[in-house]
């Protein structure tokens, strides 16, 4: 099996080099690819700098991150399993556990995605907290009907078959294009996996970074609701209990991220960057 990583970057990212180092890691003893999609500018010395990957030009025009992620998967060649990451975002070791279960998936020529734990770093790599993810992805349908995002992008692979289904990501959004795929292929009934609750990879909060703009990343949220139809009216008893069971289950998030940083919410802690 074939892991194949997307990585769009401008090429000054500080964090670059070790994001190269987690996926080589992360694939050592396998098959992968890592694939670094950049402006023109920057190609000569990405490809000199990390010569055992495969660095492409970004689409012309200002097309968009998710643009250049479809552009990275179209360029990688033969891959079973894709996930992208950020050029200052790490793979873990366990991710391992992540392509253990796809392997299956992929064997049996099943669209699925499978997914695990995030952890939050700072600039200088600190650890400082958690992601809330759910456990129990039969009820991820109904999480995102209460607003819970049951799935977080880092950490996440998707087959090449669930890939081809849904036409890779919508590059009309600039900053929820992942989670509008994640939330896309819940509703196509697309088979999901959370292979371990533990983190798998790291997201870094740092200055400067599109989450921080919560007030667009909360339009693209809005409208990703509309296209998908993922908010209904009427509270049911299955959205309810789905809603007590995630909230059970990451207790052990809430209190470390109420020790470190007081009542906030998780918007909150990607605002303020930790």
């Amino acid at each position: 099996m074939k892991l194949l990583v997307v990585t769009p970057t401008l090429g000054n990212s500080p964090w670059l080099a070790e994001t190269v180092a987690s996926v080589a890691v992360a694939g050592k003893g396998g098959d992968h690819e890592h694939v670094l999609v950049a402006p023109a500018s920057a190609v000569a010395e990405l490809r000199e700098r990390f010569p055992r990957t495969t660095v492409i030009v970004e689409p012309v025009g200002g097309a968009g991150m998710y643009a250049a992620i479809n552009a990275g998967v179209t360029a990688g060649r033969a891959w079973d399993v894709m996930t992208y990451l950020n050029d200052d975002d790490v793979l873990l070791p366990r991710f391992s556990k992540v392509m253990q279960v796809a392997a299956g998936a992929v064997a049996e020529g099943r669209g699925m995605i499978v997914y695990g734990g995030v952890r939050l770093i700072d600039a200088k790599g600190k650890s400082i907290g958690a992601i809330p993810i759910s456990r129990f992805p039969s009820m991820n349908r109904q999480l995102y009907a209460e607003r819970l995002e049951p799935v977080f992008q880092q950490g996440t692979v998707v087959t090449r078959a669930l890939w081809e289904q849904l036409a890779g990501f919508d590059a009309t959004f600039r900053y929820c294009g992942d989670s509008e795929f994640l939330a896309r292929a819940c509703v196509s009934g697309a088979a999901a996996v959370c292979a371990c609750g533990a983190a798998v990879a790291s997201f870094r909060l740092r200055a400067g970074q599109l989450t921080k703009n919560r007030a667009v990343m909360e339009e693209e949220r809005v409208r990703v609701d509309t296209k998908l139809r993922l908010l209904v009216r009427g509270r049911t008893v299955r959205r309810r209990w789905a809603r007590l069971i995630f909230r059970i289950t990451n207790f052990p998030v809430y209190a470390e991220r109420m020790a470190r940083h007081g009542f906030v919410t998780f918007d909150e802690l990607l605002e303020r960057g930790g």
